[in-house]
């Protein structure tokens, strides 16, 4: 059964931050609300359970919950605000509503139990609680970063009147961000989001909130690759129903953060801070190199790719699970030489049990713009290849970019240098490609990056699909372009 569900997560965690240093402990404080008994609108059944799990997963990580069921409109005003105030000045919160959402006049609201049946939209703005009002509470509150994610499975609950129904049919309405919020919504416009994948599917759980608990808590994953991984399989699995669920990801932020980070901020060197010579200002938060290794073996461990052992190897030679890597590459290898007619086959040279970095490392490509004294002969691409600039830019350049493919995604960083005195401000997104040049994936938001003088920034991001193999970055800056 398909039913209204509306999840809003305000996630503030700790940036990338131009000069400063990151806080060593902050406030991380989570509110969850979970509304299925609704008293004059149809009732829902996996809200509360979405709720529920939402919360425990966050407990686990560190989070002071605060968690609800079946709340009317003046409770869930008094508990957002008392959320707000304990994330106030820098907190790291999530806000979590599971429910019936509607959007009115290309606005969402998240309506509370009591709701009385509207006869027009201006009920519905008058007793639900607006989603542009709750964003503006948290950005009034100056906290670092915010996330919302909106996961409305959406058959719009409201009556008809006059033969048309009070607010859309389907789905919630795109959103404006505020500087340093992350929206995303478990489908995309005029979509609904699925509680089921057929009669006989038992889970207690709605198809985005399942996919989404297991990325909580693994460490050493980035909220950036958390959220686009619940993207992959959602809409795998709605495919495989023949429905089409699209998560929508629109992000006015610069850095990245964990749900389960370090413990204690990185050190960081002469190159990354902002006194240090160059200028570069990226700060980064120290996370379990051992967490990360288990993180990618287990994206691995059931492939039957023999290229994502020989990728482990090359990454940690002397790792956990070096010895079973390498028996899997040889029993691979073995399998390869025997169904081939070729006279030579890759299978000795992968068989060995510490494969060698050029041979193993993942597929990488380094570009830049001062080659070296005695450079190697390369057929990789340019970085000039990889960029559409809208306007010739005169003080900001890309001076290094780098692209690693692991755990079959993208990893995009990119060096942005402002050769100017003065701060510009840059406004990027990505063009995701397949091996043709075809877009695999929707037209991104702009993003926002502002450069300080003499200084360099670093964008890091990571492909929304699989099925992306090339990229294109385009870029435009009004402060530093000449037509």
């Amino acid at each position: 059964m398909k039913r209204t569900l509306l999840v809003v997560l305000s996630l503030l965690f700790t940036l990338f931050a131009g000069g400063n240093a990151m806080a060593a402990a902050e406030r991380r404080v989570a509110l969850v609300i979970g509304n299925n008994d609704y008293q004059n609108i149809t009732k829902l059944e996996k809200a509360v359970n979405d709720a529920n799990s939402v919360a425990a997963e966050l407990r686990k990580v560190g989070f002071e919950v605060q968690a609800f069921n079946n709340v009317g409109q003046k409770k869930m005003n008094q508990a957002i605000n008392d959320f707000v105030q304990k994330v106030s000045g820098g907190g790291v919160g999530v806000f979590f509503f599971a429910g019936h959402g509607v959007q009115i006049n290309n606005q969402n609201f998240l309506i509370p139990v009591d709701m009385d049946t509207p006869r027009d939209p201006a009920d519905v703005a008058d007793q639900a609680i607006s989603v542009p009002v709750l964003q503006d509470k948290l950005a009034d509150a100056k906290a670092k970063y915010t996330l919302l994610v909106l996961d409305a499975c959406r058959n719009n609950p409201l009556p008809k009147k006059a033969g048309r129904s009070i607010g859309s049919s389907r789905g919630l309405a795109m959103t404006n961000s505020p500087s340093g919020q992350t929206v995303l919504f478990s489908a995309g416009a005029n979509q609904e989001a699925l509680d089921s994948l057929g009669n006989d599917d038992k889970n207690p759980n709605g198809l985005f909130t399942r996919e989404f608990l297991p990325t909580i808590s693994q460490p050493g994953v980035s909220s950036t690759e958390a959220l686009k991984k619940t993207r992959s399989m959602v809409i795998q699995k709605a495919k495989s129903v023949g429905h089409e669920q699209q998560p929508a990801i629109y992000d006015q932020t610069d850095g990245d953060f964990y749900f389960v980070p370090g413990p204690a901020p990185a050190k960081t060197t002469a190159g990354a801070t902002a006194a240090a010579p160059g200028g570069t200002t990226t700060v980064v938060q120290a996370v379990d190199p051992k967490a990360v290794e288990l993180s990618f073996w287990d994206s691995i461990k059931d492939s039957k790719q023999v290229e994502d052992y020989q990728d482990y190897l090359g990454k940690y030679p002397n790792g956990q699970f070096a010895a079973l890597a390498t028996r899997r590459v040889a029993a691979m290898s073995k399998t390869v030489s025997r169904s081939s007619d070729s006279a030579s086959s890759p299978a000795a040279a992968s068989a060995t049990p510490a494969p060698s970095a050029t041979a193993s490392a993942p597929t990488q490509i380094a570009m830049g713009t001062a080659p070296p004294p005695s450079p190697p002969p390369s057929s990789g691409p340019s970085i000039a290849s990889k960029l559409e600039e809208q306007g010739k830019m005169n003080n900001l350049k890309v001076t290094d970019l780098r692209a690693v493919k692991r755990d079959n995604l993208m990893r995009i960083q990119v060096e942005v240098t402002n050769i100017s005195s003065g701060n510009q401000q840059l406004y990027y997104r990505f063009k995701w490609l397949d091996a043709n040049g075809f877009t695999v994936w929707d037209e991104e938001p702009w993003k926002p990056l502002l450069v300080y003088g003499n200084q360099k920034q670093i964008i890091n991001v990571s492909s929304p699909t699989f099925k992306a193999t090339d990229f294109r970055l385009i870029l435009q800056s009004p402060d530093s372009t000449s037509n």
